[in-house]
């Protein structure tokens, strides 16, 4: 019974195993009829060759930022060369499958060994290092689009591998792959690859090349040195492929593809690459969006939605770019450019012809209003409404255009400038002005021009323009992305608006004004703005300012409306000065200059001193420690100076120097003026006049420094001794002088303006300071009593700044000051900040730490310059920079900081043929400006534009521009924010502003949703833009084309028909800002933006009143009370990651 019970459960088992067999081979037998066919009956549509054709042909259109006007397309038939397998250098075919897929010729589409390989080295390294897709996988995915990376999508590619394998050749896959493969935005294929790195057709490569291009498939931009930006970047991208394309060469050589004779020689070889030219140059914006499709972020999103190859996927890419504001940019600033190159040129027939022979430009490749074309001159067509002696002339477009006119409006432009070419920058235009331009245009000349006007009968109206040497920038940014740009005259190539380092001169005040209001200053207070030495780690700056002020002293705002140089170098180098000692260690500790925290203990004081002395070159010795005393001195003496009645000693006493090595640049400055002596006229190193009056004039700020007076004063006593000495019968000064100590012998003078005596070296003689002798003063003093005499030597003035006993109270104090310091470890943060070299040093490395904050990557020199844009930035930086400041926060692009992070801000999206959203930047937002400091920053820039260096911006930007009607009649000026920007010796002029966005209601304007816009001109090469008394500055050379692009801004958003006209009849129109206690405090324009005693405040809608927006209280007497706020970038500098941010 046991028995027969087992027999049975064995007979069961087997049965049940044969029915599992019958189950396992019937669906095996199923799958592999169902995937017969799939594969070889039905493969679908897809697979035939006229729809891969058609697949490879594909295009992937680019709109501007409306989604439907088109501004591209990638890839068109000039950026596609079809290279067929017979076509293909063998060394190309070697190479590509020795680095993707050795075993190509030999498997069926997909690689069982090759995929656990992968596996096995991903399981080992804890990531994915290796993939185990074959060419003819990647081929597939790459055609047929894997719409994510699922299982089912990897199978549904393995599908198509297989039906690849079964209907084309090996040899016809691998010239599918071959033809489809990215070449970093300028193409695709083989061929594009071989004419883009060497200017070579494909079969024309060589084993180095083939290796290259080969092993570059997976990620060209990796190693293309073509599109970096700098050229330390480009060499290490050269590097990437050379280290690649050995790499690839040992692959072959362990293949026994090549010998190891063969790749011992190529190993010592180098890539010559040779950029060739593609067809077509694209413009600005499609290059820029070549480069962003390009960036690893956007190709690991693509990757996700089974993109490997935007070119060939159809999908859609939308930038942020509005088209017709796009349009208004690029001829503003091509018309600038072409009127500043007459004036700093002229326009001379034959160098103009030259310059036209040399260029290979071809101008615009449409005819529209806007356009600049070349074009032939030719006698205009006659018109029956033509008038006797009017001009015109005709200039043939060619290309099927026809023929232009242009008329005298088609002269005047450059007329006006050619007139101020010949004469000088005030020249008016007058009828001889047009002739002489006229009499430089012939029949038969080629010319540079620009389609004014199409009129209804299609005749084409043409400005003469000058094809220039001189070379810009104009950018519009909103949220940090690029509504517009133009990086050039020619709308190709180096993109000067995104990649050109400039220096932006005095448009870079205002940042430091920010930093100031965030560390305490109001923009009320005043800045000494006098000639001054500024000394920093043993260097004398002497800063000099670029036009007469007749005001000694500015408010901070006022600084900015007439862009004072000295004002805003002072208030540099006093940046920390509202700062308590807590709030000073804070700023210092922000940007590496206290004590660092390392793990939980705190930098020893002996590490500490090092640093900051060895490191940064702070000395806190005796010397440096008197200086500091002297300065906490002069700040606790005003109370004592006031009680005393000795004011005018004291304001002598705040703009003096404690002059610790000021011998030394005193000296340096004599053996500069003896060398002159001893050169001969015409010599190299020849000073002219106005080089050694400002060498002397240095000499006599130097002079007047504590240390020099207190010598004074000791000589004064001397004299004082031998004057009252009744036994002393003869005395001659000379005697007691030693000209190894001083050049000049010091005496006792009356100054006939003061009404009172002075002891001082005079350098050269004065008309009001008459010498007063040795026995004239005996007889003068001797008749004094006691009491007389000390009061006559302690009012005798010192250097013509203090009185004798003014100085004998800072001695005192200096004193006293110097005891508490010394009584303190010399590198202590409290002593530290005392010593003015330490809180140079922390101003300085705090704005280069807050102009990052700002969305500034360009590497900053901590200078004193600063404040003059004596650092090269991008127009981008700069623009972003100005957005950040009025708006309180920097809009970021790119979900990662990058070095090319800023191509991305001019997409805004991509997406499928279907309308799905494949790819949006990441949009990063940080506030480092506090909303109370950008809203002063934002008036003090719209002073700048009512009353300073901006002005002309608001006599053109008016109501009357957005229509007629009630705007005509209202004509009031449009607030804007802005400033100018002029580089040394005029190598750069630049114009960075604000156009504010509209309320919802219509009644005002707004911060909140406007447009950062910035322009700069400039030689490429730096040359000094000036000729005779003509100098391009800021507003003569970048403010006009910035007004032209506000004006489009104003038509393209439509304000016209957003403004509410009505409520503007009744409030006019001001900028709405938000309520954070601020009070508009009225001013005094013509004294230097000084507050109108007794302080009131202003209505902001009394846009003429001279006014400062500031933040504190009105105390008694009518005294405005600053509030000092304590508002480092760091504070509001959070960062958010906002995704799929919609675009304005």
């Amino acid at each position: 019974m046991l028995r027969s019970k087992e027999s049975f459960d064995r007979s069961m088992i087997r049965k049940f195993f044969y029915f599992f067999l019958f189950l396992l081979i019937t669906g095996v037998g199923c799958a592999a009829g169902g995937l017969y066919w799939l594969v070889v009956v039905v493969p679908g549509d897809e697979i035939k060759q006229e729809n891969i054709t058609a697949i490879l042909g594909k295009e992937s259109p680019v709109y501007y930022s409306d989604g439907v006007t088109r501004l591209g397309v990638f890839f068109d038939d000039a950026h596609r060369q079809y290279v067929t397998f017979a076509e293909i250098p063998e060394d190309f075919v070697n190479a590509l499958v020795a680095s993707e897929d050795n075993q190509f010729f030999d498997h069926y589409g997909f690689d069982p060994a090759g995929i656990v390989r992968a596996m096995i080295k991903n399981y080992q390294a804890g990531r994915v290092v290796q993939g185990g897709s074959t060419l003819t996988q990647q081929t597939a995915k790459n055609l047929f689009k894997r719409s994510t990376r699922s299982y089912q999508a990897k199978l549904k590619e393995l599908l198509f591998a297989l039906r690849l394998e079964y209907h084309y050749s090996k040899e016809k896959i691998f010239e599918f792959y071959a033809n489809q493969f990215y070449v970093s935005g300028n193409g695709h294929g083989l061929g594009v690859a071989a004419r883009y790195y060497f200017d070579k057709d494909a079969k024309d490569l060589t084993l180095l090349e083939s290796a290259f291009i080969a092993g570059s498939v997976k990620q060209p931009n990796y190693y293309n040195p073509f599109i970096k930006n700098t050229a330390v970047a480009a060499d290490q991208a050269r590097e990437r492929a050379n280290i690649r394309a050995r790499y690839v060469m040992r692959r072959m050589r362990d293949l026994g593809m090549i010998t190891p004779e063969v790749s011992a020689d190529m190993m010592k070889q180098e890539i010559e690459f040779k950029k060739g030219q593609m067809g077509f140059a694209l413009d600005y914006v499609m290059e820029m969006v070549t480069e962003a499709v390009s960036e690893p972020e956007v190709e690991a999103a693509l990757e996700q939605q089974g993109i490997g190859n935007l070119a060939t996927s159809g999908a859609r890419v939308i930038t942020t770019v509005d088209a017709g504001l796009q349009k208004k940019t690029l001829r503003a600033l091509r018309q600038e450019l072409s009127r500043l190159d007459v004036r700093l040129r002229g326009y001379e027939a034959r160098e103009v012809q030259q310059e036209l022979q040399a260029t290979d430009y071809r101008g615009d490749s449409q005819l529209s209003e806007g356009a600049f074309l070349f074009g032939t001159l030719v006698k205009a067509p006659a018109r029956a409404e033509d008038v006797q002696g009017q001009f015109r002339l005709g200039v043939d477009l060619g290309h099927s255009n026809g023929i232009g006119i242009i008329d005298a409006r088609g002269l005047d432009r450059l007329s006006l400038a050619y007139a101020r070419w010949q004469r000088n920058r005030w020249s008016d235009l007058t009828d001889q002005d047009r002739q002489a331009l006229a009499a430089q245009l012939r029949l038969g000349d080629r010319v540079w021009v620009s389609v004014r006007e199409i009129d209804k009968q299609g005749r084409i109206f043409l400005d003469l323009e000058k094809f220039p040497q001189l070379q810009g920038g104009a950018l519009i940014l909103q949220d940090g992305m690029i509504k517009a740009m133009a990086g050039g005259v020619e709308n190709r190539f180096f993109n000067r608006a995104i990649h050109a380092r400039r220096t932006m001169g005095s448009a870079f005040k205002p940042f430091v004004y920010a930093a100031a209001l965030q560390l305490g200053w109001s923009p009320t207070d005043l800045l000494s703005n006098r000639r001054d030495i500024f000394p920093f780690q043993g260097q004398a700056y002497f800063p000099r300012p670029d036009h007469i002020s007749k005001q000694e002293e500015v408010s901070m705002s006022w600084a900015g409306v007439h862009s004072e140089n000295l004002a805003s170098i002072w208030l540099l180098y006093h940046l920390t000065d509202h700062l308590s000692l807590e709030q000073f260690q804070q700023v210092a500790a922000q940007v590496g200059l206290a004590p660092r925290l390392l793990g939980s203990e705190e930098e020893s004081y002996n590490s500490f001193r090092t640093r900051i002395r060895d490191q940064h070159g702070i000395v806190a010795n005796r010397d440096f420690l008197r200086q500091a005393a002297f300065e906490r001195a002069v700040t606790s003496l005003e109370a004592d100076f006031m009680f005393e009645g000795r004011l005018a000693d004291y304001a002598a006493l705040r703009h003096l120097h404690y002059g610790l090595g000021f011998d030394d640049f005193i000296q340096e400055i004599d053996e500069q003026l003896l060398l002159q002596e001893f050169l001969e006229k015409g010599s190299e190193d020849k000073l002219s006049s106005k080089e050694v009056e400002e060498l002397r004039f240095r000499k006599t700020i130097l002079a007047g420094n504590y240390r020099a007076l207190s010598e004074l004063q000791k000589e004064l006593a001397d004299l004082r001794m031998r004057v009252e000495d009744p036994s002393l019968v003869s005395y001659d000064p000379a005697e007691h002088f030693d000209p190894f100590e001083h050049t000049v012998m010091a005496g006792l003078y009356y100054d006939s303006l003061r009404e009172r005596y002075t002891y001082e070296r005079l350098e050269e003689p004065s008309e009001h300071l008459k010498s007063v002798s040795f026995w004239s003063l005996r007889q003068l003093v001797l008749p004094m009593d006691s009491q007389e005499r000390d009061h006559f030597w302690a009012e005798v003035s010192l250097g013509s700044r203090l009185s004798s006993v003014a100085l004998n109270l800072v001695h005192n104090q200096v004193d006293l000051e110097y005891r508490r310091l010394n009584e303190l470890p010399s590198y202590s943060m409290a002593v530290l900040s005392t010593i003015q070299d330490f809180r140079v040093l922390v101003s300085l490395r705090y704005l280069v730490a807050f102009a990052k904050a700002l969305g500034i990557d360009s590497q900053l020199e901590p200078v004193l310059s600063f404040p003059l844009g004596s650092n090269v930035v991008t127009l981008l930086e700069s623009v972003r920079m100005y957005e950040g400041l009025v708006t309180g926060k920097v809009t970021l692009i790119g979900a990662k900081e990058t070095e090319s992070r800023d191509v991305l801000a001019v997409i805004d999206r991509i997406e499928s043929d279907t309308g799905e959203i494949l790819y949006r930047p990441k949009r990063r937002i940080r506030r480092p400006v506090a909303p109370e400091t950008a809203l002063a920053v934002s008036h003090i820039l719209e002073n700048v534009i009512k009353f300073g260096t901006g002005r002309s911006a608001d006599l053109e930007v008016r109501l009357s521009a957005l229509g007629g009607g009630l705007f005509q009649q209202l004509n009031q000026a449009i607030p804007l924010l802005g400033k100018t920007g002029t580089a040394n010796r005029y190598t750069n002029a630049s114009f960075l502003g604000y156009l504010p966005g509209l309320t919802d209601d219509g009644r005002s304007l707004s911060l909140k949703n406007g447009y950062g816009v910035g322009v700069y001109v400039g030689f490429d090469d730096n040359r000094p833009m000036e000729r005779n008394n003509s100098r391009i500055t800021g507003s003569a050379g970048a403010l006009p084309a910035w007004i032209e692009m506000v004006k489009g801004q104003l038509v393209e958003q439509n304000y016209a028909g957003r403004l509410d006209a009505v409520d503007l009849s009744f409030n006019g129109l001001i900028i709405d800002r938000p309520s954070l206690g601020q009070i508009n405090l009225a001013v005094s324009a013509d004294e230097g933006g000084r507050l109108i005693e007794p302080a009131h405040e202003v209505d902001p809608y009394r846009r003429q009143q001279a006014s400062v927006m500031a933040f504190g209280h009105l105390g008694g007497g009518g005294q405005f009370v600053a509030a000092r706020q304590f508002k480092p970038f760091w504070r509001e500098s959070g960062q958010l990651i906002v995704e799929d941010l919609a675009v304005h």
